[in-house]
């Protein structure tokens, strides 16, 4: 016998629930299902002339869904993110200008890089300057890293995490999308500078990555990236990033550029600059580390 008290609790549950999807995004099947039940709470279903059995399919879908919404949230906190790396990099193969300013105390210093890309995992940064750079080369492939340098026969193995300049890591130039290397969820939601914001967190799905744990705020009205804090595999919060301006590059609304400040050292900040976005068909040879600064 179920009590009146635990038919409260799962009436309440299910309330909860309806409403959740109710608010989603897009025009869901999910979300229209839950927009009509609500409806017809408010006795406005009959107004509209709904079939009865047409309820009752759309309670039973419902059923459905409430049994199904861990599922139904990874999967909504999935979409999110593919939306956040379209802002970050809308395509496939591409190559982009990355400038690195470095701001220490009175102190600057800047650097420039060429990306190329290729899918979701390959990457190839080419140092442009200062002259002295000229010549080096980081390839990654998906979570693995070599730097080659003109004076070493082959390529050496190193970590994303490694500092590449300032704040910015080997791997903040490489890697312009989460998607390929986290598992996000909706932690919950957050208002930035007056932006109502959803809040992900973002699980590394291994243990090689630079981070093992990104926690992301991403604009509700058109999921464009705000901020992110990222966390070693230790769980030290090492630095945080603001996606401070929007663009258009090559006729995309994109991300052009974003400050890494170092948690621990106040005052220690870089600058990521992008632009010249184009869209390239790269050779496989760039991503060999074996023709390393041989093309």
């Amino acid at each position: 016998m179920i009590s009146r008290t635990d038919r409260a609790r799962r009436g309440s549950y299910r309330a909860v629930s309806v409403a959740y999807f109710a608010e989603r995004p897009g025009p869901s099947l999910f979300a229209k299902t839950a927009r009509i039940l609500l409806d017809a709470r408010a006795g406005s279903l009959r107004k509209k002339r709904y079939a009865h059995g047409s309820v009752t399919a759309l309670i039973g879908l419902l059923s459905l869904i409430l049994l199904l919404a861990p599922s139904l949230f990874a999967a909504d906190a999935a979409e999110i993110l593919k939306q956040v790396d379209i802002f970050r990099n809308p395509l496939d193969s591409f190559v982009l200008d990355v400038k690195v300013i470095t701001h220490r105390k009175n102190e600057s210093e800047t650097a420039t890089f060429k990306v190329y890309g290729q899918g979701l995992d390959k990457s190839l940064v080419e140092f442009v300057s200062p002259a002295s750079e000229k010549g080096r080369y980081l390839l990654m492939l998906r979570d693995a890293m070599w730097i080659y340098m003109p004076n070493t026969r082959k390529p050496i193995r190193i970590s994303p995490l490694q500092r590449l300049m300032g704040e910015a890591s080997n791997g903040d130039v490489a890697r312009t999308n989460y998607t390929v290397d986290y598992l996000p969820e909706v932690a919950g939601e957050d208002v930035v500078d007056g932006v109502q914001a959803y809040v992900l967190e973002l699980k590394a799905k291994d243990n090689d990555l630079s981070y093992s744990r990104v926690k992301l705020w991403v604009a509700k009205r058109n999921y464009e990236p705000i901020q992110a804090d990222f966390f070693v595999i230790s769980g030290m919060h090492m630095k945080r990033a603001y996606f401070k301006e929007l663009g258009i590059m090559n006729g995309r609304r994109t991300v052009t550029g974003m400050e890494i400040h170092d948690v621990r050292q106040k005052g220690l900040w870089t600058e990521l600059k992008y632009s010249g976005l184009q869209q390239k068909t790269v050779s496989d040879k760039l991503f060999n580390k074996n023709y390393l600064g041989k093309w």
